[in-house]
């Protein structure tokens, strides 16, 4: 499983609203994110967020296989569930 930096940068400045995200890849994400909500692999994690010159942690579920964080992951359409359970 490669590391894709394109996609990462994209799932991020989306989470933080530095790019708009269409309204079909928004609704794949809340999709994939059901699935992640309910998966036992999910696990929740804090990271330090940057904003406006602040530093706040804040609170994100992770993959424990993939070791992604799922919300940023979930608004890449070519990324795919390690486990195979984004399949639709």
């Amino acid at each position: 499983m490669g590391l894709n930096v394109k996609n990462i940068l994209t799932g991020w400045s989306r989470y933080m609203g530095a790019i708009e995200t269409p309204a079909d890849v928004q609704e794949l994400s809340n999709k994939r994110l059901e699935v992640c909500g309910n998966c036992e692999e999910a696990k929740e994690s804090k990271v330090l967020e940057f904003i406006s010159g602040s530093a706040e942690h804040l609170d994100i579920i992770y993959c424990s296989i993939c070791k992604c964080p799922c919300t940023q992951k979930s608004l890449i359409p070519g990324e795919s569930c390690p486990l195979g359970k984004w399949n639709f």
